[in-house]
């Protein structure tokens, strides 16, 4: 997860995991944005994207569209 994202507080908003994919929708008081963070624990792979307001739900449900 790149931390630089998440300074200040984050609030957890939606989380999902299976099959060692963890999906986290965070919002970020102080900036108020939106970020969704992906970690795939079989390959190790992770990553956080901003992700506009409007699109927080879509970006929960497909997150590596908004890699």
């Amino acid at each position: 997860m790149t931390t630089d994202l998440f300074t200040g507080n984050a609030r957890e908003l939606a989380h999902r995991a299976c099959n060692g994919v963890v999906v986290t929708l965070h919002w970020l008081e102080v900036s108020d944005e939106v970020v969704v963070s992906y970690t795939d624990e079989r390959t190790g792979e992770a990553f956080s994207a901003r992700v506009p307001r409007s699109e927080a739900l879509e970006a929960f449900n497909h997150p590596n569209a908004y890699r």
